[in-house]
């Protein structure tokens, strides 16, 4: 009874290695076009993200690395810094002007573009227009329009009969200049939340406009719901491109005045590039990813509890 079935066993297993190579020559191509990728990402990206960890426990010495080892001292001095304090709280409210002028603006943009019936693509094209124009174009512009001696901004002021403003050179006024640029929206956001829009089931809509929904009505309860998925994931963009903002303020103020507009990651490129303190930079480094991390896991956990 018991020796018949030694055949079936073999070909049990025959059968199965059979089903194995045939996984296996499913997924080797895309093995090996996802090599380059991964490997170019562990060289650029983690190797030196481990690098920085390991630099930041050390008084490091560019002659002979990597120096005294000072354990956390680095760290201490970071946090206990009035400088980095400082330099936190500017990006933070960088960060705060920046979604309260700017974040919303792409949002309204596509949905007005959404209820366009004539010149849809070429206010499209106009809005994704500003992409195609280097960044660093785009701020020079704007940093002359902040002139306060003959730019465009204190031209108007003149105009309306109001009193001149130093902007980008005033404490008080360098975060707020900095961000409202952002009030124009356009860019790539306006694409990406129009396309969004435009895989909303247009059934569900058509019912919408039978059942005698004006546009306000399907747009708060039909195109807002089903966007809000994209909406989370640009925010979580925004919010860590905010934290390591640097080209915009380096090119528009320099820091300045003071440190009124000194960003973390400037304060990282001062320490490390500009004083030689490898090891303290790396150690403001390694606090804003702590930061960006925390604040980025935080808003996953609630768009996750949102869902649910």
């Amino acid at each position: 009874m018991g020796m018949p079935s030694a055949v079936p066993s073999e070909a049990l297993v025959r059968s199965q290695k059979l089903i194995n190579w045939q996984r296996l020559g499913r997924t080797l191509p895309g093995i090996v076009f996802l090599a380059p990728a991964v490997i170019a990402f562990i060289i650029f990206r983690y190797y030196p993200l481990l690098k920085g960890l390991y630099m930041s426990l050390f008084r490091w010495d560019t002659q002979n690395p990597p120096g005294a080892f000072v354990g956390l001292n680095n760290f201490s001095l970071t946090l206990s810094s009035d400088v980095f304090r400082e330099v936190f709280v500017n990006t933070l409210l960088l960060y705060a002007f920046g979604m309260l002028l700017g974040f919303w603006v792409p949002v309204v943009q596509s949905l007005l573009l959404n209820e366009l019936r004539r010149g849809y693509y070429l206010f499209r094209f106009l809005y994704v227009l500003p992409v195609m124009v280097p960044g660093i174009a785009f701020l020079m512009v704007w940093k002359y329009i902040w002139h306060p001696d003959f730019g465009l901004a204190n031209a108007v002021m003149l105009i309306l009969h109001l009193p001149k403003q130093l902007w980008l050179s005033d404490p008080k006024l360098v975060k707020l200049t900095l961000r409202l640029p952002s009030l124009l929206g356009g860019g790539m956001s306006v694409l990406i939340y129009t396309a969004a829009i435009q895989n909303v089931s247009l059934e569900v809509i058509e019912a919408a406009i039978m059942d005698g929904a004006s546009a306000w009505q399907r747009t708060r309860f039909i195109i807002l719901p089903n966007i809000l998925p994209i909406v989370g994931i640009l925010f979580v963009l925004s919010l860590t491109g905010s934290l390591l903002a640097f080209d915009d303020v380096w090119i528009m103020t320099g820091g300045g005045p003071g440190y009124s507009s000194t960003t973390l990651v400037m304060g990282v490129y001062q320490r490390a590039f500009v004083q030689n303190q490898y090891g303290l930079g790396s150690a403001w480094a390694v606090v804003i990813l702590i930061c960006t991390l925390i604040l980025t896991l935080a808003r996953l956990w609630t768009m996750r509890e949102e869902r649910m």
